[in-house]
């Protein structure tokens, strides 16, 4: 007889959980995971969504660039109280993983917002992909969070570039942070500063930081426009995948590209 693949009952999968508390009403937190033009303000460049109709489920649409754009059916639509959805598959398993969205009001006028991604693997194997979920998240649902404590119902434009640099992650960290006037073990409150190539100035302050992988700005100059440096890749690969974005609100839309102009060229060598 066959040995059972699982003897000791072990999970197989496991889950992401992640909570923010937000300043806004369970209303706005649900419209901000669900209509496209609010994900746009915090999750990704592009995003479109249609609601359920009658017996027709509804859809999410969401798009980092070419070639990173994803569509999901909404399996579960309760407003303003939880939506559900696929997110992703196991790269083991090829099974699908699960974005889970609950919504609960709190006092004060605050919301608390749950997300529960589940089904990834649970061997050692796949810590890394695990991990990474776990850091994009992180940096997605502080973009909420400032969006509501500082832009709340404003229009925003949100730009990215991405590129492959030939150069270790550490290597380009220890550079991103020099021509940023950060401290080599930046934290939360960080002042920032650097000059652009057309001489100007920009200033602000760090509000998450995660070690030679992810830097996110605050930019005093550009109304508190947010600024993310993210850095993929193993810690001996000869390369880097870096994406960087910029999300700005209301008049300070036209100026995102300027801003992001800016932020690549700190990037460079």
């Amino acid at each position: 007889m066959n040995a059972p693949k699982n003897p000791m009952n072990q999970p197989t999968t496991r889950d992401l959980e992640l909570t923010v508390e937000l300043d806004a009403s369970p209303e706005d937190v649900f419209r901000a995971v669900t209509i496209g033009t609010e994900l746009a303000k915090w999750l990704a460049p592009e995003a479109r969504s249609t609601a359920p109709d009658g017996e027709k489920k509804g859809s999410i649409w969401i798009s980092w660039g070419e070639g990173m754009s994803v569509e999901h059916e909404i399996e579960i639509f309760d407003a303003p109280k939880r939506i559900r959805h696929p997110s992703g598959k196991n790269r083991e398993t090829k099974a699908p993983l699960y974005a889970d969205w609950s919504i609960e009001a709190r006092e004060g006028g605050k919301t608390t917002l749950r997300l529960v991604h589940s089904g990834f693997s649970a061997s050692a194997d796949w810590d890394n992909e695990f991990e990474a979920h776990a850091r994009g998240w992180r940096l997605m649902l502080q973009n909420l969070r400032q969006y509501f404590a500082r832009h709340a119902h404003e229009p925003a434009v949100h730009v990215a570039f991405m590129s492959n640099v030939e150069s270790p992650r550490a290597s380009i960290w220890k550079s991103l942070l020099d021509k940023l006037g950060v401290s080599a073990k930046p934290k939360l409150g960080d002042q920032f500063r650097f000059t652009t190539p057309k001489g100007d100035v920009v200033t602000g302050v760090v509000d998450l930081v995660t070690e030679t992988r992810i830097l996110a700005l605050v930019v005093r100059e550009y109304d508190d426009a947010l600024l993310r440096f993210t850095l993929e890749g193993k810690a001996d690969a000869l390369s880097t995948f870096v994406y960087t974005y910029v999300i700005a609100y209301g008049a300070e839309r036209e100026r995102a590209r300027e801003l992001l102009a800016a932020a690549s060229s700190a990037m460079s060598n």
